[in-house]
């Protein structure tokens, strides 16, 4: 239980007139005093005996559950999505019921992650709500970056029915959702591209099996499926022929994210770590479309990878991988490299994307990739850039730092690998279709 600000005023009040009752030994100020003391007494005890049920149920598939039931208060709370992605809204619906018959004052305030913004209605409300009523809540999140999230607790605070003292609690009611990169369509820096491809994508290896473009004629052997039977070629000869076509073989592609402390470096919003994660998701929607196989590996404090595969769940599995990417640790690529490179087939396209930053393993790691004949691609975000638009390092500083990341490009693009220097504001199809040509 807790004082409110009427409460307080009015025990300062009765305590002034008691003590100015005792000064000018007036009787009737001391009664007056004493009237108000027992009051506050009275109100006070009344409201410690008043409970606040602190626990809850979500409310799913549209519908309102009934809930645990509780001796005061309920709490339910429904999610309009489970998953989106970044610069997307959540709608949020919260209904508070009084279960019981006393009409109580309550204050209800629904916490949220520090990150977003209430962009629409209000997730704070004080109301007074009848005996066997409910009310709802209802407001939307605007959710500006990736990651994890949870919405909960719900705080609420009954006021006693004079106003005088309040009750807090928590309902513990939380309830997760995921915010995944947003991706740009990069599909038009590939296709408008004046130089030839860096990725290959499906290619024709000159073997029979499943694929789109004819191979030869043989006999037809039990177990072919008729799909595959010429009818020209046996109306002519008298023998079943099938057609066997060239076997497919796609790319594997190789995404490797830097999500070391320095990848952080520049606001919450826009650093290494955020624009890489975009582009990350962005190129892998891309491969994955075009039937290639894509893997991933993150690399901080830990080394978290996933194996190559295809498809629209390669993809959700990639995404979720890259929502939850963390700055943290210090590992150098060049243990990244020695981890990876044995599961990685010989001549894959392998795109690292990192600021370049505080890894003096760099040029080893790339030099070992191209010894061993894998196309290489580093897609930078500087944070250099990042820093210097907000202000937090100067002219000078900034041109020294500029001269020595110049000079390792320029070395690393010596040893044959695909450099973009990606510029914040910078659309990534634009670095894409712009720094192609090395």
């Amino acid at each position: 239980m807790a004082w409110s600000r009427k409460s307080a005023m009015f025990a300062s009040l009765a305590a002034a007139l008691y003590l100015l009752g005792l000064v000018l030994r007036n009787q009737q100020l001391v009664t007056v005093a004493v009237v108000f003391l027992s009051f506050l007494t009275y109100a006070a005890f009344r409201t410690s005996h008043a409970d606040v049920a602190a626990t809850g149920r979500r409310m799913e598939d549209q519908e309102f559950d009934e809930g645990a039931e509780f001796r005061n208060l309920n709490a339910m709370r429904q999610l309009s999505q489970a998953r989106v992605f970044e610069d997307s809204d959540i709608d949020v619906t919260l209904r508070i019921q009084n279960l019981s018959n006393l009409s109580r004052i309550l204050e209800v305030r629904d916490s949220v992650p520090e990150v977003m913004r209430v962009k629409k209605g209000a997730n704070y409300a004080l109301m007074e709500l009848g005996g066997r009523r409910e009310t709802e809540l209802k407001y939307t999140l605007e959710c500006p970056l990736r990651g994890f999230y949870t919405v909960g607790p719900v705080a609420v605070r009954v006021q006693d029915t004079f106003g005088l003292f309040h009750r807090e609690k928590e309902i513990h009611l939380y309830d997760d959702f995921l915010v995944f990169p947003k991706m740009e369509d990069v599909k038009d820096a590939f296709v408008k591209s004046k130089v030839p491809k860096i990725f290959t994508g499906a290619v024709n290896i000159r073997q029979p099996g499943e694929g789109s473009n004819f191979y030869n004629l043989r006999e037809y052997v039990p177990g072919d499926p008729m799909r595959k039977v010429n009818w020209k070629a046996y109306a002519r000869s008298g023998k079943m022929m099938v057609n066997d076509f060239e076997r497919d073989a796609v790319s594997d592609i190789i995404l490797i994210i830097d999500s070391r402390n320095v990848s952080e470096t520049g606001p919450v919003s826009r650093n290494s770590l955020v624009y890489s994660t975009r582009a990350a998701a962005s190129l892998a929607q891309y491969f994955l479309s075009r039937r290639d196989s894509v893997g991933l590996v993150i690399y901080g404090d830990e080394i978290v990878s996933v194996d190559r595969d295809t498809g629209k769940k390669q993809l959700y599995i990639l995404l979720t991988k890259l929502a939850g990417a963390m700055a943290r640790g210090n590992t150098p690529l060049k243990v990244v490299t020695n981890r990876i490179m044995p599961h990685i087939n010989k001549g894959s396209p392998i795109i690292i994307l990192s600021p370049l930053e505080d890894d003096p393993t760099v040029v080893d790691a790339v030099r070992d990739f191209r010894a061993r004949d894998f196309d290489v691609t580093l897609l930078s975000p500087s944070s250099l850039e990042f820093e210097f638009d907000a202000r937090r390092l100067d002219r000078t500083g900034y041109e020294v730092l500029k001269t020595e990341r110049d000079i390792l490009i320029s070395e690393l693009r010596g040893l044959g690998a695909n450099v973009m220097d990606w510029e914040p504001d910078m659309l990534l199809s634009t670095a894409l279709a712009g720094a192609r040509g090395f």
